[in-house]
């Protein structure tokens, strides 16, 4: 399976988007159709709309502006995360232009509801996003549940990913919440956990990306279809293009030629 560069853009206040560090917005870089139009003409793979207003909510809507620059901006796949709370959320975003949601909420408070939203949408369009932390370097990683700001003790990552599969998800985002926006690195010492699993969905990592290095040790291993990554493509001097480049030499089959 050729591997995908997947910029995420997280909203905030409306069309603003900002950086995070550990799940908390922390620095605006811009505009989403600005945003958009670069990610695209940077030649991404696709792109992730987290709408931070919504995360959590369990509210929903789809703003019109933010539909009407997702089908002027992009021709590539895009996703949407934030707020989705039921199947009939789901399928409002896929019928105004969205090719998969994302969901954290529902999946922690009711498994069975992604389940429902697969029935409906397809689980080629569903996709689970497992924030995840550690209480210490050797400890096995738990769910972090960024309602409450605590870990779920009783659901480790490995648990949690076998659950969602289970229940319809068609693909998986591990999100490392104490690297996210750190730019150190991804967290590699996942790898063997996943390969030990024997995941039958692709799975996706974010969370440290920082260089072209970074992300071609993630995508190298057989186990990880992709890196999700904000804070790279506005800190540093890496796009889409430069990283896909990067992984080529390496061997590694990337989507776009």
């Amino acid at each position: 399976m050729k591997k995908r560069i997947i910029p995420s853009i997280l909203l905030r206040c409306g069309t603003s988007v900002s950086l995070s560090q550990q799940f908390k917005p922390w620095r605006t870089v811009g505009a989403l159709a600005q945003q958009l139009r670069l990610h695209v003409r940077r030649h991404c793979d696709e792109i992730l709309i987290v709408n931070t207003d919504l995360a959590g909510s369990g509210t929903f809507h789809c703003p019109q502006r933010l539909l009407s620059l997702v089908r002027q901006e992009v021709d590539v796949p895009i996703a949407y995360a934030g707020g989705i709370a039921s199947e009939t959320d789901a399928a409002q975003c896929i019928n105004a232009g969205f090719d998969k949601v994302y969901m954290t909420s529902l999946f922690l408070d009711d498994p069975s509801g992604v389940q429902r939203v697969a029935s409906l949408i397809g689980s080629q369009s569903v996709g689970v996003c497992l924030p995840y932390r550690r209480e210490s370097l050797e400890s096995d990683a738990l769910i972090w549940d960024y309602r409450t700001l605590c870990l779920r003790h009783d659901q480790s990552l490995t648990d949690a990913l076998a659950s969602a599969v289970a229940h319809g998800a068609g693909e998986i985002l591990l999100h490392d919440v104490d690297r996210d926006g750190s730019l150190r690195g991804l967290d590699l010492s996942i790898l063997p956990k996943l390969e030990a699993c024997n995941i039958s969905v692709p799975v996706l990592i974010a969370g440290g990306a920082g260089s072209s290095s970074h992300i071609s040790s993630a995508l190298a291993s057989p186990v990880v279809q992709g890196v999700v990554a904000s804070s790279i493509f506005s800190l540093t001097q890496e796009t889409p293009g430069t990283i896909r480049a990067h992984c080529e030499e390496l061997g590694i089959p990337m989507r776009r030629p």
